[in-house]
């Protein structure tokens, strides 16, 4: 029996059902009830907003991302808050045991304990990533480039190992400094659906997944929001407890990116590899065969390969065409996403500086001076620890909040005319995290005090390259090119004048010794940058301990 998506929308194949009445009886009833949930939250147009009015007043919109993409902010299509996303999927998991042949079945769908005795629902990252099965599987859908719309894309490239788990396309860091998507066809074109551009630089995967849901946390009476996954937090972690898990669904078919139009696409095309030696461990043997009981439809490749983003089956267009398998299927594919990105492939903690820590290597004269401004006078280890947490894990150098650090417009953006989706041009603004909470319930009176804030990224393998040369883009919009930029720019963001346009390139900044206005003013972090008093050579010291974070190749 199939359950179809669109939107909030659950569609029920009723000759099936009339084979198995019980079953289908109470899966009605589940569903009446979750939808009941969602029809209790008020309509947004229906009740007085004060956050959006305060926003409207100062010209803030949605987040863009949630416009064109908007499945991407509730997990699989849900627009709601947390709260209700999980009476919504609990509604979901449970009419899939009756789906899918009684009590413990979806159970044995998603975690066969029989073949992954580590994976229980509390399995942590360590148990993940130590599953060798499961992180090969991982590995082989990390490199499957099939899983894009022409396929053409793979995570891998976005997130190659070589360039420290970002973009390894030299030219692009170079121009623009934000990611492409499948249908990208070239710089010089207009942007659209058909020349996908996307408009955010790519964050490194390399030790993504350490960090933990999104939260909110109360410093000296003031919100501070921490975890999550992507510039803006949208990969919350509310629906499996894993923000990076949750990260990994989205792109492959995200608007910008992978660009397929279901993850029921991805799905079929993990079991039906078009090169079966790229998978030398196969999706059922590490979770089981319930999938291969799904109905494709017999045209689904075509489906598939259709940039407008519509599947069918029986004659109806849906977002999602699955049973409660493909979802769990996709869920799990992320899983092994996740297993893989925080195995010793992508995460070793193999840098000089780890190597330090064990007593297994020194650092230079010049490492060290670096270590001692990063933890004192240049304020870094403010943001990005340098020591073990409290629970021993090795340090990540990043503390998973969000800040506003008053980086600049990127003008080679192609955001500023990709009319397609931005109708407002030059005058838009990249919100980031603010702007996702705006689309949360729970969060929404934040959202004023978030706006410009960005994931603190980790800085290892922030110098990290395939080779010398080769153009890194830095910030999340790609304004900065190189590490001495970035840290010139802490340095002196607040003595140096503002240049004359707020559209300067960053090369022209530097020669002019200017700094364009921030992106977003109104809530840029000036305690912690922008007036560091750091001369030329602490500068170079500071880039000289940086590129000691960076791991070495296998």
């Amino acid at each position: 029996m199939f359950v179809f998506f669109q939107a909030n929308t659950f569609a029920i194949d009723a000759p099936i059902c009339l084979l198995d009445m019980p079953r289908c009886t109470i899966t009605l009833a589940l569903i009446f009830t979750c939808c009941m949930a969602l029809l209790a939250v008020p309509d947004a147009d229906s009740v007085a907003d004060p956050v959006a009015d305060r926003a409207a007043d100062q010209g803030v919109e949605p987040s863009l991302d949630c416009m064109i993409n908007p499945a991407a902010h509730g997990g699989w299509g849900m627009g709601f808050g947390p709260a209700v996303a999980r009476l919504a999927l609990m509604a979901l998991m449970v009419s899939g045991l009756f789906l899918t042949g009684g009590a413990g079945a979806v159970h044995a769908a998603l975690i066969p304990a029989q073949q992954l005795p580590a994976m229980h629902a509390d399995a942590t990252l360590n148990d993940l990533a130590q599953n060798r099965d499961l992180v090969a599987l991982g590995k082989a859908i990390f490199e499957d480039k099939n899983l894009s719309l022409r396929r053409n894309m793979s995570c891998a490239t976005c997130h190659a190992i070589s360039a420290g788990g970002t973009a390894s396309t030299d030219l692009g860091n170079r121009l623009v400094g934000v990611h492409s998507g499948s249908s990208f066809q070239g710089y010089e074109r207009e942007p659209s659906r058909e020349n996908a551009m996307g408009f955010r630089n790519i964050q490194t995967s390399a030790y993504a997944v350490f960090s933990p849901p999104l939260q909110r946390l109360n410093q000296a009476g003031s919100s501070v929001f921490e975890g999550g996954n992507f510039w803006d937090g949208r990969a919350t972690g509310f629906m499996t407890g894993r923000a990076g898990q949750e990260q990994a669904t989205q792109p492959p078919i995200g608007t910008l990116e992978g660009q397929l139009p279901a993850p029921a696409c991805v799905v079929y095309r993990v079991l039906h590899p078009n090169d079966g030696s790229h998978y030398p461990v196969a999706y059922t043997s590490v979770f089981g065969s319930r999938i291969t009981r799904v109905k494709w439809p017999a045209d689904i490749e075509t489906q598939c390969a259709s940039v407008k983003g519509s599947v069918q089956a029986e004659g109806e267009p849906r977002h999602y065409v699955s049973d409660t398998q493909i979802q769990v299927a996709y869920s799990n594919i992320a899983l092994a996403l996740m297993a893989y990105e925080g195995s010793s492939a992508m995460s070793p903690f193999s840098s000089t500086y780890d190597r330090f820590l064990q007593g297994k290597a020194g650092l230079s004269a010049r490492e060290k001076r670096g270590l001692a401004l990063f933890n004192g006078k240049a304020k870094c280890a403010s943001c990005h620890a340098s020591v073990a947490n409290s629970r021993g894990l090795k340090p990540l150098f990043t503390d998973f909040t969000y800040d506003n650090l008053g980086v600049p417009r990127n003008p080679a953006n192609p955001i500023y005319r990709s009319s397609w989706i931005n109708d407002r041009g030059k005058a838009w603004v990249d919100q980031g995290l603010g702007g996702f909470l705006l689309t949360q319930d729970m969060y929404r009176d934040d959202a004023m005090d978030q706006m410009g804030k960005f994931k603190v990224p980790t800085v290892r393998n922030v110098a990290r390259k395939p080779e010398p040369g080769f153009a890194r883009a830095y910030m999340h919009n790609g304004y900065f090119k190189t590490l001495e930029q970035v840290v010139d720019f802490y340095n002196s963001r607040d003595i140096k004048p503002h240049c004359k346009s707020a559209w300067t390139p960053v090369d022209v900044a530097m020669k002019e010794g200017c700094w364009p206005e921030p992106e977003y003013p109104q809530t840029v972090n000036r305690a912690e940058l922008g007036n560091l008093q750091l001369g030329k050579s602490e500068q170079r010291d500071l880039v000289a301990f940086l590129e000691a974070l960076s791991d070495r190749d296998a």
